[in-house]
């Protein structure tokens, strides 16, 4: 508390002096002891090439405390406010803007700040967009105890042969009115988001629309939800996906591209999915399972944040990766990698898949998809 105080007084002292403005802006370069303050060594304007850096020295007192684990910056930008990592004094930007930024520094249980420093992102390159391929995520619900699921593969499988590269399902299994063998923790979380605690099956949706009506297994059915889908929007993302398979086998790499035609925040929702699984289903021992879902790589329920919660610049391509361990139970050869892009709702009060890709597990990939 004193050492609050005695800050605070420095920090009225220096305003009478003329030291510092009224707006924070350091007038000298001088620190007195006890105050922390944050400097941008070099230009305050860089392209938002994403590989341009600005480095920050942030000083408390005569003491240099940039790379220090006790000091963080925070960014400012658009609204919305984010921690750079502990000891991080380095920033750069792949979207365009005015961020602002100012240090914290904890030392014996006290809390230091003082200005803020501002940063302009110049747009670098011209903007280009596409005219994206449009796929629909479909979330399946499904169980080898369900007496009607195999209705909706059957029809999700009819589909696909009509409308190939149009649906990329996903199938999440779940215990219902008896155990499953390929039901895992991820599943029941997304059922509970989607179907709710009164799980009824089957059950399928498209794109992670919230809220979601459950549809039924009849296929004129499905077919008519999935035209009034395709026909409600038209994508502004692409996803490009690759992965890369260990040579033991034992893990996979995965890498997941965005651009976006608008500038727009987004995540990414990454699934492991796994076909040709021979388990019963209810009474037919030698039942085959596709798109089963194995693990979500990617964290909750609508997936991560593309490039650090700032929203995406047009033309400009973000990546995420990820690493994941292989069961031996899991057959590789038969997996595939399935990442979606997901953009905000009308009111920004959840997400829904904009644009969905898919590649084999082992040494596969898929570029953008682009319409001719």
């Amino acid at each position: 508390m004193l050492k609050n105080v005695i800050r605070k007084i420095a920090q009225l002292s220096l305003l009478a002096a003329g030291v510092m403005s009224c707006s924070g802006h350091v007038e000298d370069e001088t620190v007195p002891e006890g105050v922390l303050r944050i400097f941008v060594d070099g230009e305050t304007t860089i392209p938002a090439d994403g590989r341009t850096e600005v480095v920050f020295r942030v000083m408390y007192g005569s003491t240099d405390v940039s790379s220090s684990p006790e000091m963080n910056i925070i960014r400012k930008f658009d609204g919305d406010e984010s921690r750079l990592q502990a000891g991080v004094n380095v920033f750069s930007t792949t979207t365009p803007g005015t961020y602002t930024f100012t240090a914290r520094y904890y030392d014996d249980g006290a809390v230091y700040t003082d200005n803020e420093v501002t940063v302009t992102a110049s747009p670098a390159g011209d903007i280009h967009t596409s005219q994206w391929y449009q796929k629909v995520l479909a979330f399946q619900f499904t169980s080898t105890t369900c007496i009607g699921c195999p209705d909706l593969t059957s029809a999700l499988k009819s589909i696909e042969s009509e409308k190939p590269g149009v649906l990329c399902p996903v199938a999440f299994h779940l215990d219902y009115q008896g155990s499953d063998p390929m039901t895992i923790q991820q599943s029941r979380q997304f059922a509970a988001e989607f179907i709710g605690s009164s799980i009824a099956l089957p059950a399928l949706y498209f794109n992670m629309h919230q809220p979601v009506v459950s549809m039924s297994n009849v296929k004129a059915v499905i077919d008519e939800e999935l035209d009034r889908e395709l026909d409600t929007y038209e994508p502004s993302c692409g996803v490009a996906v690759s992965s890369e398979l260990a040579e033991t086998g034992g893990s996979v790499s995965v890498s997941v591209k965005v651009k976006s035609n608008l500038q727009q925040r987004c995540r990414v929702a990454v699934f492991l999915v796994e076909d040709g699984i021979v388990a019963t289903q209810i009474d037919d021992p030698d039942y085959v399972h596709d798109n089963v879902v194995r693990t979500v790589l990617s964290e909750g329920i609508y997936g991560d944040y593309l490039n650090g919660r700032i929203a995406l610049y047009p033309g400009t391509e973000y990546e995420e990766t990820y690493s994941a361990d292989l069961p031996e139970a899991w057959n590789a050869g038969n997996m595939r990698v399935v990442a979606a892009v997901l953009v905000p709702t009308e009111d920004g009060s959840s997400y829904y898949a904009d644009n969905v890709n898919s590649c084999p597990l082992a040494a596969g990939s898929s570029d953008y998809q682009i319409v001719k």
